[in-house]
Formats: structure tokens, C-alpha cells, sequence
């Protein structure tokens, strides 16, 4: 065996040389014996494979597998499904998560795939669904996962099942990539609500800022700013008036302020995240040279309010000695003598204690300023597709989430009564339309 796998080794290596003028690297090696090692895994799952493969009259193939027979017309395509069924027996979401981590730390961000490895060590590793084969795994599994995770977290919400559940489908697309499995085998679970906590009821009035907590706010960071000397407060202001997120807020630039035909315009182009190391704990923050998604990276027209906000920043920043440099980020901290970029820890917190001293019932987040912004554009009867791209979200669903609509019956009825085909020339009062209402009981008693 081991004589076989060093002459298909040298067999790779010399057919490499030959197509690649490039010399063997570390990587090249260890690509050729992954491949080597895969081939030779190939070459004994076909050896053992009973019954054997046969060619019919017509020149097709066909074995059986597992009571079923296989045919095709190609001979490889028999082998594939053969080899594919033979790793299925063996292969667990256990066995294949470290290969699936690995990719997922190409395509997505940090936060995503720290994710992952948290669901997996709480739920999958020690249960049946991690250590069963996966070509052996079924709906039945699925459902017993489920049992199997509400033992852990008794009073999960469906929302969380649904996250965990993304997690699950995702490994199953791997097993699917790597012609494991065929299909999702879970992909049809539809458990009940009621074997889920219901959700944590929160009035659309609790995320958005009214017109005088947005006032009152605005006035305590100004304030703030004033007496510290610190640019932090004035993110705050800034957030009002530009509806970013706060790592967006973190990573801005003066750089990134740019004149346009219609005035000043800020390019959001990059945003601050949290930093994870390869054990997936998460370590401080850092600034990524691009936005979370293609959709983030947009520039958007500074306000009046934005303008004098900006200008108050660096002249806070001179007198500090902090640089105002086109590559230096417009929010930066001193501690000590050492200058150290703002994160988002900078300004939840104060915000947060601004909402105290406003005196509101219930304390709101950067977020909900975001919510806030994207809510009054709406009002103000912006089109839909450019509050999406304001917000520099990817589908017009996620804008549509962020929006609370705040408008009372009484201006429903305006647009109801554009149903009617005779459309009243005024809006009736509110005495009309009790009175209509009443009347119309009424008569139905009668």
C-alpha cells in the first residue's frame, strides 16, 4: 500500500512539473497528496464494493447498492455514486466540521463562523445527529435533534431554532458539495410554535426614538461634548442624521468625505468588527477595508446637521492634538499618549445614558437610532429602493424590517378610501365616521 501511494505521489508530482513550468511548493505538495491520498481512498472503496460492476448489451453500466440497482450510461458516473454512498457510511458531521469550518472562514465574516462553532459544541457534538452517518440521517433525526436541543435550552424561541436550524442546513450543503449526500435530509422539518417560548413582545414604539427623546438626546450629547472635549458624543448626532451602523461609525474617515454636484457626500467603504482569533473567541475589534456586504459600500449626501456636526469633530480633534489627516479615522480615543480608534463600546453607553437622563421609559441602542432614521425617511415619503440603499442593505426585506410604521387608523382610511370608486373630495372626521358607523349597526339590528 505504501509503495502505491508513493509511485501515484511521483506519478502527480511529474505530471504537475509537466503542465506547470512553476517549481513543487509546500501547498502544491500538500494539494497533490490530498489528492493522492483521495484517490487511493477511491481505488478501495471500489475494490470492496459487491456486487460487481457490470456492462450490459447496450453498453451501459449498472451494480447494485444497497437493494437498489444503479445504472448509467457512463462508467465514472457509476463509480461517483458508488464512492459517494461508501463515504456517506462513515462520514459524521462530526468527522467533516473541521473541513466545513475552514471554508466557512473564506465566505463569511468572523462573527458568522464563531457562530458555528459555538452551535456545534452546544448541541451537535455528543448527540445522535453528530456521531450518525450522514447518509444515514432522516427526518425522524431531525426531529429528535429538536427534542434534543430543548433539553439543553428549554425556553429556546423559534427564532433561535430557526438560526440553529440555517447552521444545520449549512453543513448539510457541504455534505452535498462534497457528494456525501444528495440532498438536505431535515429540509422538510416543520415543528409546531407551541414547542417553542413564545417571543418577547415589544411595541414598534420601544425601538424607534420620538421626535422629542431624538431632541432631547441630541442636545444631552452636544452638551457632553462640550464639556469633556471628547468627538464620541457627537457620533450620536452624527448617527441621527446619517442611520449608520457603529462600526461603520468607527471606521470613517476624513478621507472618506467627498464633494459631489449636489455638496458634500461620505463614502462608507469600510466597517469596524469584532476581532476572532482561529479558536473563535472573540479579541477586541478591528476594521475590515470593506463593508459587511457589496450592498454596504455606498456614499451618502451629508445634511446641514451632519455638516456643522463634522466640523465641531475636528475642531474637538485639533485641540487635542488627535491628526485630521485624509487617512485618519474621523473618531479616535486617547489613552495616555497613545491614540486608539473609537468602537462601538465609545458610544452605546453613552447613548444609553443619555436616554436615562432624557428621562425615557425604555433605554435604546445605536440600532434603534438606525430604526429610527430609516422610519422617518419613510415618513418623509422616501422611495423604498433609495431608503434600501441608504441603509446599505441587501434586500429591500431587510429595509422593510427596520421600518415602523407609525401611522394611526384614522390615516389608513386616507388610503383606503382610494379603493372606492367614488372617492370623497375630503377626508371625513372622525364624528362622520363614528356617526356612519353607528348607523350602520344599526340597521343591521334592525
Amino acid at each position: 500500500m505504501e509503495n502505491d501511494f508513493q509511485s501515484l505521489l511521483l506519478s502527480e508530482i511529474e505530471l504537475h512539473t509537466q503542465k506547470n513550468s512553476d517549481k513543487i511548493t509546500p501547498k502544491n505538495l500538500e494539494t497533490l497528496v490530498e489528492r493522492v491520498n483521495e484517490d487511493m481512498r477511491r481505488k478501495e472503496i471500489l475494490s470492496k464494493h459487491t456486487p460487481a460492476i457490470k456492462q450490459l448489451p447496450n453498453g451501459r453500466w449498472y451494480t447494485r447498492l444497497n437493494g437498489r440497482k444503479i445504472e448509467k450510461t457512463n462508467l465514472k458516473d457509476l463509480e461517483d455514486i458508488i464512492v459517494t454512498a461508501y463515504k456517506g457510511q462513515a462520514t459524521t458531521l462530526e468527522s467533516v466540521f473541521d473541513k466545513y469550518l475552514e471554508r466557512r472562514k473564506v465566505n463569511v465574516a468572523d462573527t458568522t463562523w464563531q457562530k458555528d462553532i459555538r452551535y456545534f459544541n452546544t448541541y451537535v457534538t455528543g448527540s445522535v445527529l453528530g456521531s450518525k452517518p450522514i447518509a444515514s440521517i432522516n427526518l425522524d433525526d431531525g426531529y429528535a435533534f429538536l427534542n434534543h436541543c430543548l433539553t439543553i435550552k428549554p425556553n429556546m424561541k423559534k427564532k433561535y431554532w430557526n438560526n440553529l436550524y440555517g447552521f444545520l442546513s449549512q453543513m448539510f450543503q457541504y455534505a452535498i458539495d462534497q457528494r456525501i449526500i444528495e440532498k438536505n435530509p431535515i429540509c422538510n422539518m416543520k415543528p409546531k410554535k407551541d414547542l417553542f417560548s413564545p417571543p418577547k413582545i415589544t411595541r414598534d414604539a420601544d425601538t424607534v426614538f420620538t421626535k422629542t427623546e431624538q431632541s432631547k438626546v441630541v442636545t444631552l450629547a452636544e452638551e457632553d461634548a462640550k464639556k469633556t472635549g471628547k468627538s464620541e458624543p457627537l457620533g450620536i448626532v452624527l448617527l441621527f442624521n446619517l442611520g449608520l451602523r457603529d462600526g461603520e461609525l468607527c471606521a470613517l474617515k476624513w478621507g472618506d468625505i467627498e464633494q459631489g454636484k449636489r455638496g458634500p457626500y461620505i463614502h462608507i467603504q469600510r466597517e469596524m468588527v469584532v476581532n476572532v482569533n482561529e479558536l473563535g473567541k472573540a479579541n477586541g475589534f478591528k476594521v475590515l477595508p470593506h463593508c459587511k456586504t457589496p450592498a454596504g459600500d455606498r456614499r451618502l449626501q451629508l445634511n446641514l446637521k451632519a455638516i456643522q456636526t463634522l466640523r465641531q469633530i475636528k475642531e474637538i480633534n485639533l485641540k487635542r492634538n488627535i491628526p485630521v489627516g485624509l487617512n485618519d479615522y474621523i473618531f479616535l480615543r486617547k489613552e495616555k499618549d497613545n491614540l486608539l480608534n473609537a468602537t462601538p463600546r465609545s458610544f452605546d453607553p453613552r447613548l444609553r445614558r443619555y436616554c436615562r437622563e432624557a428621562g425615557m421609559e425604555v433605554i435604546k441602542s445605536p440600532h434603534d437610532i438606525r430604526r429610527t432614521v430609516l422610519t422617518n425617511l419613510y415618513e418623509a415619503h422616501m422611495p423604498l429602493k433609495k431608503i434600501q440603499e441608504f441603509a446599505g442593505h441587501s434586500s429591500l426585506k431587510q429595509t422593510m424590517d427596520y421600518i415602523r410604521i407609525t401611522d394611526d387608523d384614522l390615516d389608513m382610511m386616507q388610503y383606503l378610501n382610494q379603493l372606492s370608486a367614488e372617492q370623497p373630495d375630503t377626508i371625513i372626521s372622525f364624528h362622520e365616521y363614528s356617526r356612519d358607523y353607528l348607523e350602520l349597526n344599526t340597521v343591521e339590528q334592525i
